[in-house]
């Protein structure tokens, strides 16, 4: 069928969507109105007639559940023309006008824009979603089913299109690394930090078995199957195989047994919904081992590099890419047929009207924050595809097994016999929740015994039925040894990835977990040379979780890639630190994750460090230090003592903030008690001065959104503090509206996808009959990630200084050069980059207006709860964002030229300062307070060739020292040269396993969009 397609239309084809349509339709390509019309509904019309006339073309069109229906409108911003296509039953028709009944409408700002999609690229029609030339209003998702039956019209022209742009990215790449002197020294020098491995001594008291706590001795070589399946994850020919078998198990049930009522057309209690759901899913799951593993489960049935692709949330979002998955330029993704057939006909019919976004739009009938959420260019949603990162409570899991957590379950529905309907629905759904883990693991015992039977190597037979005794007895049974422990929090891992979108779950402090079984079975062991295999058998058996982790990327559409492109799923570990008892609690386990991470070098799991001056050791550092120069971007580093200072400011027990580990990219939970939801709220900052600029209109998008704050060039604006006061106001203005839409979210969360599972291990939930989503955890709050404080700072700054301060300069004429984007004021441009100091210069008052900034956005957030009744934590960190945002941002007044991306995090500008410790200075100088969801700091370093890898590690540990003595919270070091970066996008060949920390999270740099590796390349680079 696919020839037949490609075949019957080739004659027609130019590369864009909208080529074809007007060679269909006759007309010339004008700017008169009429012949507008006629474009657009010959475009529509030749759509129709495609699909009227071909019987390959409807089968598309026949889903398991009957027809695939669509009614689609287009029309202009002003509605100066307009048409709508309507597939009913079979049959496609065009209308002259939109009718009221319509699902989704594609909006064009003006009539001309029509004309720029012909030929365009994905980047460009990105670029034009962003900035508003082309926007979505309606059901997002029956738009995305648009797009793929377009893609069976205009395959080839889609797909000139993407070639395009990869040979013109590819063509400016090369010119990229031109300039680079010595590739060979680029291309060798990472080989030569692993080979260089420096020892260390047995200082820390909570090491007790290793000599040498950096295991220097221990190669990669040392462990094949880790090399085995680090050569298979870097060597596959595509990111990822998406899996149809979550999205059909899931529909498959609810077809069976409804969904809005039961199969009995009686209402359903959500969570009952939701554990029944999951049950069925993890007993019909396939089971699947990897070959030569030491743990058992996958999150699909493709071990390597797999996408689950929930239907209710990311998926989708996918429809439309079913057919170009492969073929696209980032993240590109093998699918195949059967999958595409499924997915298509059986799995996102079902979901169109039940995702979490169309829910919430419908509910709300398309508010202002869904309006905002959809234009992506102030604020984004993540609940639209995620609960976000909860932390769980591994720890009583493999201390009670699910029958313990069963048995407390149990005894609390005895205990509060005459508890209300909620309570005990609730209880009972955390009950088959674990139940359906249960039968998982039973599943894979199975698996474990059959593949035993016929393993004909004696090592392999002997390791799948230890695999298979571990199955019966965990997880059900509590754990005893390291193996059984390790292989619990995997396979609850992987259930909870089923339960909601996987890129929520947390590792947590494995170190800590993991010691008192890493103790127990050193113990028993009796000699030096037992005890010396058994430390490599658990690197081994940490590897095969690494692995298992890194297996699942997220099924994003192109738009997400190109959003937030080379970001993994996030399952952090977090090493280090102190105990609940305020104790150093580096031990033997916080070595021997370091040396996993360090000879693997994956950018998932995102693994960090804790470290409290004068209680963990100096040594500690170095070591965290000389994974970070050796893998050249992990781990991340966070300083206790401010972290703990944030957490602490809401009125915590201390020993719950001590014990704080890391969700998503850099955000602080309490494991086992908090629901945390850190990246609910991602706020771009710019836009409010953008709008405070313009009174509370948006310029690119040309929307008046916020409210009347004064207008520049009328002189409303006496003092710098008059304008600060309308600054001040359109930002509460957008905070207000973001919690407006977190907390409409969060509702529909707990009516249609609640926690049971995740609930079953949060302290708090199970007394109080209530799940995560309901606010039943100890601890609430939900996080707001800022993007681009810098560059807001920065601008302050220029207006105060040149406006106000020093008078250089009227309000009006700086609004001017910025509107111009400085065209005609160069002089101006100068000023500013030359006279006015920068967050990040060592500059008292800049800092100064860095507090008061971020003082502003906490304080709002935290003034106000959230749906749970719990308070709003605010970061600055930015993932990939701080560069889509600035590609479509005009010019700033810090003299950031239109389109040129943000700082990361709240990193300061890379022309700041030339001296690393002012920038190490200024952010320590933050109030931790205003801090409470954690910073981005990033960070480049370049030893100097002629140093040692022992010189560098102690300087690096040097900076990251004194940096949290004077109240650092976080950084991370990107320790690698500004040439090898130009040479790995020139090349990138040489780099496929090049790692780089964007904001807060690791990623492939060869894999990123080019916009991020060429922000990465701009960064100030510092010598040491």
């Amino acid at each position: 069928m696919q020839n037949t397609l490609e075949n019957s239309s080739d004659q027609n084809r130019r590369s864009g969507y909208w080529g074809l349509a007007v060679s269909a339709s006759k007309v010339g390509i004008g700017k008169v109105l009429r012949k507008h019309q006629l474009l657009l509904e010959g475009f529509l019309q030749f759509i129709a007639g495609r699909f009227n006339t071909s019987e390959a073309l409807l089968e598309e069109l026949k889903g398991t559940q009957g027809w695939i229906n669509l009614c689609l409108g287009m029309r202009s911003e002003d509605s100066a023309i307009e048409a709508a296509i309507v597939f009913q039953d079979g049959v496609v028709r065009v209308l002259k006008t939109i009718p009221e009944n319509v699902e989704t409408v594609i909006i064009f700002k003006t009539s001309d824009h029509l004309l720029d999609m012909t030929d365009a690229t994905p980047d460009e029609m990105y670029k034009m979603m962003l900035i508003g030339t082309i926007r979505t209003q309606g059901n997002i998702m029956l738009a995305s089913l648009f797009n793929y039956l377009m893609a069976l019209v205009f395959d080839k022209g889609q797909q000139k299109a993407v070639d395009r742009q990869i040979e013109e990215h590819r063509k400016a790449n090369k010119s990229v690394g031109r300039d680079v002197a010595d590739t060979d020294c680029c291309r060798q020098e990472r080989q030569r930090r692993k080979i260089s491995r420096v020892a260390g001594g047995k200082v820390d008291p909570g090491v007790k078995y290793l000599e040498d706590p950096h295991l220097a001795g221990l190669g990669l070589e040392d462990f094949p199957r880790l090399e085995q399946f680090r050569a298979e994850y870097f060597g596959k020919k595509k990111e990822a195989v998406v899996c149809h078998e979550y999205g059909k198990l899931i529909t498959d049930f609810h077809l069976a047994n409804g969904y809005e009522v039961d199969k009995d057309g009686k209402p359903w209690d959500p969570n009952l919904r939701k554990a029944e759901s999951l049950k069925y899913i993890l007993e019909n799951r396939t089971p699947v081992i990897r070959t030569n593993d030491l743990l058992a489960g996958t999150y699909t049935t493709s071990p390597v590099s797999t996408c689950v692709g929930h239907p209710f949330s990311i998926g989708c979002y996918s429809w439309g890419e079913l057919r170009s998955f492969s073929k696209r330029e980032l993240m590109p993704y093998e699918i195949s047929e059967e999958s595409i057939h499924i997915l298509h006909r059986h799995v996102f019919p079902y979901w169109a009207k039940r995702n979490i976004h169309e829910l919430w739009r419908s509910r709300t009938n398309g508010g202002l924050p869904v309006q905002i959420h959809d234009r992506f260019f102030s604020v984004y949603y993540w609940k639209t595809i995620s609960m976000s990162e909860v932390p769980p409570g591994h720890e009583a899991l493999i201390k009670l097994g699910t029958g313990g957590l069963i048995r407390k379950i149990e005894e609390e529905l005895a205990r509060d016999a005459h508890a209300d309907d909620e309570k005990k629905n609730t209880l009972k759904a955390m009950i088959i929740s674990l139940e359906g883990v249960n039968a998982y693991a039973r599943n894979l015992a199975r698996q474990a015994l059959e593949e035993s039977k016929t393993a004909t190597n004696p090592q392999r037979k002997a390791e799948l039925e230890t695999m298979h005794r571990m199955l019966l007895k965990i997880p059900e049974s509590p754990s005893e040894t390291l193996h059984e422990a390790v292989q619990n929090i995997i396979l609850m891992h992987l259930c909870l990835g089923m339960e909601s979108t996987d890129d929520g779950p947390m590792y947590g402090r494995l170190d800590q977990i993991l010691q008192p079984y890493f103790e127990s079975d050193m113990h028993k062991l009796t000699t030096p040379q037992k005890r010396e295999a058994y430390i490599k058998q658990v690197i081994d058996i940490l590897g095969c979780l690494y692995f298992i982790e890194s297996s699942h990327q997220i099924l994003a559409p192109d738009i997400g890639n190109w959003q937030n492109g080379g970001s993994s799923p996030n399952g952090t570990i977090t090493l280090g630190g102190v105990t609940p008892q305020g104790e150093d609690a580096v031990n033997d386990m916080t070595y021997i994750l370091l040396k996993v991470t360090e000879l693997l070098s994956l950018n998932n799991p995102n693994v960090h460090a804790r470290y409290k001056p004068d209680k963990n050791s100096f040594a500690y550092l170095k070591r965290v230090c000389d994974v970070n120069y050796i893998t050249g971007a992990t781990p991340c580093i966070h300083g206790d003592d401010a972290v703990m200072e944030s957490l602490t400011a809401r009125g915590w027990a201390v020993e719950d903030v001590r014990d704080w580990v890391v969700n998503g990219c850099v955000e602080p939970g309490i494991p086992g008690k908090h629901c945390s939801a850190t990246s609910s709220i991602e706020f771009n900052l710019v836009a409010v001065l953008e709008m405070a600029l313009n009174n509370g209109k948006h310029p690119l998008m040309n929307w008046k959104l916020g409210p009347d704050t004064g207008i520049i060039g009328q002189g409303d604006f006496e003092t710098f503090d008059d304008f600060w006061k309308a600054f001040k106001e359109q930002c509460e203005f957008l905070c207000e509206q973001s919690i407006i839409g977190n907390n409409q979210l969060g509702e529909i969360y707990q009516q249609h996808q609640p926690a049971p599972l995740i609930s079953s291990m949060t302290e708090g939930c199970i007394e109080s009959g209530r799940g995560v989503t309901r606010g039943g955890a100890r601890y609430n709050s939900s996080g707001v990630s800022v993007i681009g404080m810098a560059d807001v700072v920065d601008s302050l700054m220029a207006i105060k200084t040149l406006v106000y301060d020093e008078k250089k300069i009227t309000f009006a004429e700086l609004k001017e050069a910025i509107d111009s984007n400085f065209a005609h004021h160069p002089r101006l441009h100068v000023m500013i980059k030359t006279r006015v100091p920068r967050f990040g210069s060592g500059n008292e008052e800049s800092v100064t207006m860095a507090n008061r900034v971020t003082s502003l956005v906490h304080d709002y957030f935290a003034s106000h709860q959230n749906y749970r009744g719990g308070p709003h934590a605010t970061g600055w960190w930015s993932m990939a964002n701080h560069t889509v945002y600035g590609r479509v941002t005009g010019a700033s007044p810090s003299g950031r030229l239109a389109g040129e991306p943000f700082t990361p995090g709240l990193t300061p500008h890379p022309t700041a300062s030339p001296n690393l410790l002012d920038n190490l200075r200024d952010v320590a100088k933050l109030k931790p307070e205003t801090l409470d969801n954690n910073i981005a700091f990033n960070v480049k370093i370049v030893p100097a060739s002629s140093d040692s890898h022992e010189r560098i590690i102690e300087i690096m540990a040097n900076y990251a020292d004194t940096y949290f003595r004077m109240g650092g919270m976080q950084t991370q070091f990107n320790v690698i040269s500004t040439e090898t970066l130009k040479d790995a996008m020139a090349h990138p060949e040489y780099y496929s396993d090049l790692m780089v920390r964007i904001s807060g999270f690791v990623a492939y740099f060869t894999r990123l969009q080019r916009d991020l590796q060429l922000e990465v390349i701009r960064r100030a680079e510092y010598k040491i």
